[in-house]
């Protein structure tokens, strides 16, 4: 009888020689390449990284079998072996990522993909600065990736690899879409913390970039207490105009 690991990763490769399109899915339409995705939380002065790593089910029976697996523990030291391949930076210094437990570690998609599911955590040296996350894993390979990011109140992305605003409107918006180009392995983002005028509301990345973030709630009072302001002067001047006729 297999083991756990091996149950899994045989309905793993039954799984894949059933579907349609062998071991298609989100990452890859075509089938057999990997993807490779992060998750990104920057706020209260840490930086969460949830990573995950798409790979098909066929594949990893056959390594499976090649390494003779057997037990529920292969599947996770798989997932474990991803965290050298996720590297953070912040002003060009190495963050010291702390692992942080994860379930599941791998999860059995109905796309005929097993999907890996690590996390980790680092302490941010100061409230503004750039902030790169990598994903290094597969290097010899072509991959698909994508990134996605939450912004806490506080800070607003200045320039970033996953977009630009141009004129107040979001251009080049690669915000949690995947793409083949092996630039998606690098993710930045510069950081710098909220103005007083700006909106301090966490949301995910467009929204808080530079030239998107709304204004504060004392911003618009103080508009609309503006507007009505001189709409009283305006007709004060006018009643004015009146009597001295």
């Amino acid at each position: 009888m297999p083991g756990e690991g091996e149950t899994v990763l045989l309905l793993a490769a039954s799984l894949t020689l059933a579907h349609p399109l062998g071991a298609s899915g989100a990452a890859d339409p075509n089938g057999g390449m990997p993807g490779q995705r992060i998750e990104l939380r920057v706020a209260d002065g840490e930086l969460r990284v949830d990573y995950y790593a798409e790979v098909a089910a066929l594949r990893l029976y056959k390594e499976a079998k090649a390494e003779g697996a057997s037990g529920p523990s292969w599947a996770m030291g798989r997932a474990e072996s991803y965290r050298s391949g996720v590297k953070a930076r912040w002003n060009g210094e190495t963050l010291s990522l702390t692992a942080v437990p994860v379930e599941p570690a791998a999860d059995l998609k109905n796309t005929g993909y097993v999907e890996f599911h690590i996390a980790a955590t680092a302490a941010l040296p100061a409230p503004g600065g750039e902030l790169e996350v990598r994903m290094d894993n597969y290097p010899d390979e072509p991959c698909y990736y994508a990134a996605s990011a939450v912004i806490g109140g506080e800070l607003v992305v200045a320039r970033t690899s996953l977009g630009r605003v141009y004129d107040g409107h979001l251009r080049d918006n690669l915000h949690g879409a995947w793409r083949r180009s092996d630039a998606g392995r690098v993710t930045s983002l510069t950081l710098r913390p909220t103005r007083p005028w700006e909106n301090d509301e966490a949301g995910p990345l467009p929204e808080r970039m530079e030239g998107l973030v709304d204004p504060s709630g004392w911003v618009w009072s103080a508009r609309v207490g503006g507007a009505a302001l001189l709409a009283g002067l305006t007709l004060w001047a006018g009643w004015r105009r009146w009597r001295r006729r």
